[in-house]
């Protein structure tokens, strides 16, 4: 059994090109009754909407500074420049420090090491309290072990895509680095909204992910359709029973789930509260499992 807590993704704030329009007021009553339902982990990065996502998750959450945990990301910087934008996004999130400082995505031939040395630098400072790196493989984070430590690792993980189970997590455990999940409801396609049918508009990016593929597409639509008839007929939604399912796995740390709206995130609370039995959970498993086997490795979803 494990002891996750449900946390916030607050990239959909930033009203950018990857999840569309997205209305200021939705966000605020979003961000609000995250509040009032007791999430205490917000994710954002300078990258969502160009810091718009920061800038919003840092106005909801100024008042409660002090008992929520804020965590945003920047990819490559050099040296030199990570202290300056650093400061800009402190400056949107309304803050002095930020909780977690992830570098955000691995970069083919770009030297990450110069990067964390400074960061180190910054959480000696004060203005970062633990650092993180998302979408990185082992490889890439034994690179980094001279240069500064470790302490938050993010990467994609839900029932539709369990490869980090394979090495990710065992290396995050072994290193007593903890584990958060993103794109827990695999970008809504584990919701009752979309599934493995629905079609974006042409230049939606979800179009690309790995789910769509032509070698994983007809797997996951068959994996869908089964978690769809077994949510229905134990009354419970795709959502609630997706989250459910990795709040209860070991080794898990944070779980993230994105929310466009107030409904969607009380929709998503309900994961904590909700009991189902073990015997819905290992059905599950099982349709997960089948699932796993028999679609290609890569290293990350999109």
């Amino acid at each position: 059994m494990g002891n996750a807590k449900l946390g916030l993704g607050c990239w959909a704030f930033g009203n950018d090109n990857y999840w569309g329009a997205q209305n200021h007021k939705d966000s605020v009553k979003t961000l609000q009754a995250a509040i009032r339902g007791g999430i205490k982990h917000f994710d954002t990065a300078r990258s969502y909407g160009n810091g718009r996502s920061e800038q919003i998750t840092g106005q909801q959450l100024q008042k409660y500074r002090e008992n929520v945990v804020i965590a945003t990301k920047s990819t490559w910087l050099p040296s030199e420049s990570v202290e300056k934008y650093l400061n800009i996004s402190l400056n949107r999130l309304c803050t002095d420090y930020v909780d977690i400082f992830y570098i955000h995505w691995p970069e083919t031939g770009l030297d990450f090491r110069p990067m964390m040395e400074v960061i180190e630098k910054l959480r000696d400072s004060g203005k970062i309290k633990k650092i993180g790196v998302s979408n990185f493989s082992i490889k890439d984070m034994e690179l980094l072990r001279n240069s500064g430590n470790i302490d938050y690792y993010q990467t994609g993980y839900s029932l539709l895509w369990r490869f980090p189970e394979k090495e990710i997590i065992p290396y995050c455990t072994n290193k007593k680095i903890k584990f958060v999940s993103y794109s827990s409801l695999a970008q809504g396609i584990l919701t009752d909204k979309f599934n493995i049918s629905t079609r974006f508009p042409g230049d939606d990016p979800r179009n690309k992910l790995v789910f769509f593929y032509k070698d994983s597409y007809d797997r996951v639509k068959i994996f869908l359709n089964k978690f769809k008839e077994l949510a229905r007929s134990e009354g419970f939604s795709m959502a609630q029973l997706s989250l459910k399912w990795i709040l209860r796995q070991p080794r898990i740390d944070t779980v993230l789930a994105g929310a466009r709206t107030r409904k969607q995130l009380e929709e998503n609370l309900a994961a904590e509260s909700i009991d189902p039995d073990d015997e819905i959970m290992q059905k599950l498993s099982f349709l997960s499992d089948e699932l796993y086997k028999n679609i290609p490795y890569r290293e990350n979803i999109f």
